[in-house]
Protein backbone atom coordinates (compact mmCIF):
# COMPACT_ATOMS: atom_id res chain seq x y z
CA UNK A 1 0.00 0.00 0.00
CA UNK A 2 1.57 3.52 -1.28
CA UNK A 3 2.39 5.76 2.00
CA UNK A 4 -0.26 8.27 0.54
CA UNK A 5 -2.87 5.76 0.61
CA UNK A 6 -1.83 4.48 4.68
CA UNK A 7 -2.06 8.33 5.07
CA UNK A 8 -5.93 9.03 3.60
CA UNK A 9 -6.88 6.14 5.16
CA UNK A 10 -5.75 7.28 8.54
CA UNK A 11 -7.64 10.52 7.62
CA UNK A 12 -10.63 8.83 6.95
CA UNK A 13 -10.51 6.66 10.25
CA UNK A 14 -9.64 9.14 12.79
CA UNK A 15 -12.35 11.66 11.24
CA UNK A 16 -14.97 9.46 11.37
CA UNK A 17 -13.99 8.63 15.38
CA UNK A 18 -13.78 11.77 15.92
CA UNK A 19 -17.27 12.83 14.72
CA UNK A 20 -18.95 9.96 15.75
CA UNK A 21 -17.96 10.77 19.38
CA UNK A 22 -18.69 14.62 18.80
CA UNK A 23 -17.99 15.35 22.52
CA UNK A 24 -14.29 17.34 23.13
CA UNK A 25 -13.49 15.31 26.13
CA UNK A 26 -13.26 11.87 23.19
CA UNK A 27 -11.38 14.39 20.50
CA UNK A 28 -9.03 15.43 23.16
CA UNK A 29 -8.69 11.68 24.03
CA UNK A 30 -8.65 10.78 20.20
CA UNK A 31 -6.24 13.30 19.72
CA UNK A 32 -3.76 12.21 22.72
CA UNK A 33 -3.69 8.80 21.09
CA UNK A 34 -1.93 9.89 18.01
CA UNK A 35 0.48 11.75 19.96
CA UNK A 36 1.22 9.08 22.03
CA UNK A 37 1.67 6.92 19.07
CA UNK A 38 4.35 9.27 17.39
CA UNK A 39 6.01 9.72 20.89
CA UNK A 40 6.89 6.31 20.99
CA UNK A 41 7.53 5.91 17.35
CA UNK A 42 10.17 8.31 17.03
CA UNK A 43 11.60 7.24 20.42
CA UNK A 44 15.21 7.56 18.60
CA UNK A 45 14.62 11.62 17.97
CA UNK A 46 14.57 13.52 21.18
CA UNK A 47 14.04 16.52 20.06
CA UNK A 48 11.29 15.33 18.48
CA UNK A 49 10.02 13.48 21.36
CA UNK A 50 10.16 16.70 23.64
CA UNK A 51 8.24 18.48 21.49
CA UNK A 52 5.67 15.80 20.95
CA UNK A 53 5.44 15.67 24.95
CA UNK A 54 4.68 19.20 25.45
CA UNK A 55 1.79 18.75 23.08
CA UNK A 56 0.59 15.81 25.17
CA UNK A 57 0.59 17.90 28.48
CA UNK A 58 -1.46 20.75 26.79
CA UNK A 59 -4.42 17.99 25.35
CA UNK A 60 -4.28 16.90 28.94
CA UNK A 61 -4.53 20.33 30.11
CA UNK A 62 -7.25 20.39 27.31
CA UNK A 63 -8.86 17.30 28.94
CA UNK A 64 -8.76 18.43 32.47
CA UNK A 65 -10.51 22.19 31.93
CA UNK A 66 -12.67 20.48 29.44
CA UNK A 67 -14.15 18.13 32.83
CA UNK A 68 -13.90 21.12 34.83
CA UNK A 69 -15.93 23.10 32.68
CA UNK A 70 -18.64 20.10 32.38
CA UNK A 71 -18.97 19.87 36.21
CA UNK A 72 -19.26 23.57 36.84
CA UNK A 73 -20.55 25.10 33.60
CA UNK A 74 -22.63 23.00 31.88
CA UNK A 75 -26.26 23.32 32.99
CA UNK A 76 -25.13 25.93 35.36
CA UNK A 77 -25.76 28.99 33.47
CA UNK A 78 -27.68 29.95 29.99
CA UNK A 79 -26.53 28.48 27.01
CA UNK A 80 -24.78 31.83 25.99
CA UNK A 81 -22.56 32.01 28.26
CA UNK A 82 -21.76 27.99 29.00
CA UNK A 83 -21.05 28.84 24.99
CA UNK A 84 -18.82 31.66 26.06
CA UNK A 85 -17.12 29.43 28.52
CA UNK A 86 -16.25 26.41 26.40
CA UNK A 87 -15.21 28.97 22.99
CA UNK A 88 -13.25 31.10 24.92
CA UNK A 89 -11.08 28.24 26.91
CA UNK A 90 -11.21 26.18 23.24
CA UNK A 91 -9.83 29.49 21.53
CA UNK A 92 -6.78 29.82 24.42
CA UNK A 93 -5.51 26.39 24.20
CA UNK A 94 -5.54 26.33 20.79
CA UNK A 95 -3.53 29.86 20.60
CA UNK A 96 -1.32 28.46 22.90
CA UNK A 97 -0.37 25.52 21.04
CA UNK A 98 -0.52 27.49 17.56
CA UNK A 99 2.46 29.89 19.48
CA UNK A 100 4.26 26.27 20.62
CA UNK A 101 4.59 25.10 17.38
CA UNK A 102 5.57 28.38 15.90
CA UNK A 103 8.17 28.83 18.07
CA UNK A 104 9.11 25.40 17.79
CA UNK A 105 9.48 25.48 13.55
CA UNK A 106 11.57 28.33 14.17
CA UNK A 107 14.06 26.26 16.73
CA UNK A 108 13.85 23.58 14.31
CA UNK A 109 14.56 25.20 11.38
CA UNK A 110 17.96 26.47 12.98
CA UNK A 111 18.78 23.65 15.03
CA UNK A 112 17.19 20.57 13.25
CA UNK A 113 15.62 21.19 10.00
CA UNK A 114 14.41 17.77 9.20
CA UNK A 115 11.96 18.26 12.08
CA UNK A 116 10.29 21.47 11.25
CA UNK A 117 7.70 19.92 8.63
CA UNK A 118 5.72 18.27 11.50
CA UNK A 119 5.91 21.63 13.84
CA UNK A 120 5.22 24.06 10.80
CA UNK A 121 2.04 21.98 9.65
CA UNK A 122 0.84 21.97 13.10
CA UNK A 123 1.33 25.71 13.36
CA UNK A 124 -0.74 25.87 10.33
CA UNK A 125 -3.76 23.15 11.64
CA UNK A 126 -3.79 25.47 14.71
CA UNK A 127 -3.78 28.55 12.98
CA UNK A 128 -7.43 27.33 11.50
CA UNK A 129 -8.54 25.76 15.33
CA UNK A 130 -7.86 29.20 16.01
CA UNK A 131 -10.22 30.98 13.31
CA UNK A 132 -13.03 27.98 14.01
CA UNK A 133 -13.10 28.99 17.54
CA UNK A 134 -12.91 32.98 17.12
CA UNK A 135 -15.79 32.16 14.72
CA UNK A 136 -17.88 30.21 16.69
CA UNK A 137 -17.34 32.92 19.38
CA UNK A 138 -18.43 35.74 17.67
CA UNK A 139 -21.00 34.15 15.92
CA UNK A 140 -22.63 33.03 19.56
CA UNK A 141 -22.11 37.09 20.43
CA UNK A 142 -23.95 38.06 17.25
CA UNK A 143 -26.83 35.58 17.84
CA UNK A 144 -27.10 36.88 21.34
CA UNK A 145 -26.81 40.63 20.81
CA UNK A 146 -30.00 41.16 22.82
CA UNK A 147 -28.42 39.84 26.15
CA UNK A 148 -25.63 42.56 25.57
CA UNK A 149 -28.83 44.99 25.58
CA UNK A 150 -29.62 45.84 22.06
CA UNK A 151 -33.33 46.07 21.26
CA UNK A 152 -34.76 42.59 20.66
CA UNK A 153 -36.95 43.46 17.46
CA UNK A 154 -33.41 44.92 15.89
CA UNK A 155 -31.79 42.09 16.19
CA UNK A 156 -33.58 38.97 16.50
CA UNK A 157 -33.00 38.14 12.68
CA UNK A 158 -29.26 37.24 13.90
CA UNK A 159 -31.15 34.07 15.93
CA UNK A 160 -30.66 32.15 12.79
CA UNK A 161 -26.96 32.62 12.51
CA UNK A 162 -25.68 28.91 13.95
CA UNK A 163 -23.76 27.54 10.62
CA UNK A 164 -21.23 27.34 13.46
CA UNK A 165 -23.19 26.45 16.46
CA UNK A 166 -24.01 23.41 14.13
CA UNK A 167 -21.26 22.46 12.27
CA UNK A 168 -18.24 23.05 15.12
CA UNK A 169 -18.07 18.95 15.29
CA UNK A 170 -17.52 18.91 11.46
CA UNK A 171 -14.42 21.40 11.72
CA UNK A 172 -12.86 19.98 14.67
CA UNK A 173 -13.28 16.68 13.31
CA UNK A 174 -11.34 17.46 9.97
CA UNK A 175 -8.90 19.53 12.07
CA UNK A 176 -7.90 17.13 14.53
CA UNK A 177 -7.70 14.60 11.56
CA UNK A 178 -5.38 16.82 9.80
CA UNK A 179 -3.14 17.46 12.79
CA UNK A 180 -3.02 13.66 13.27
CA UNK A 181 -2.09 13.02 9.48
CA UNK A 182 1.05 15.97 9.78
CA UNK A 183 1.91 13.49 13.16
CA UNK A 184 1.83 9.97 11.01
CA UNK A 185 3.59 11.24 8.04
CA UNK A 186 6.55 13.06 10.08
CA UNK A 187 6.62 9.71 11.58
CA UNK A 188 6.44 7.80 8.69
CA UNK A 189 9.10 9.66 6.90
CA UNK A 190 11.74 9.98 9.79
CA UNK A 191 11.36 6.08 10.03
CA UNK A 192 11.97 5.88 6.46
CA UNK A 193 15.31 7.97 6.70
CA UNK A 194 16.01 5.95 10.04
CA UNK A 195 15.70 2.20 8.03
CA UNK A 196 17.86 4.16 4.88
CA UNK A 197 20.40 5.30 7.02
CA UNK A 198 20.91 1.42 7.99
CA UNK A 199 20.98 -0.04 4.98
CA UNK A 200 23.53 2.55 3.90
CA UNK A 201 26.02 0.65 6.78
Amino acid sequence: MKPFTKLLLIFIAVGFAIYSMKAPIYETTIFIACLAFAFYKTTHLPKMNIFILYLIVFALIELIVTAVLDNFVYGQFTGFAQNNWYFSFGLIIDLFICLYCRRSASYFLREEPKLFDMANSLFYVFMLFCFVDLYALGENFIRNLDRLGFPEEQVSHLWEITHMYYNLGIYNSILLSLAGICLFASVYSHRSEKALAVEKE
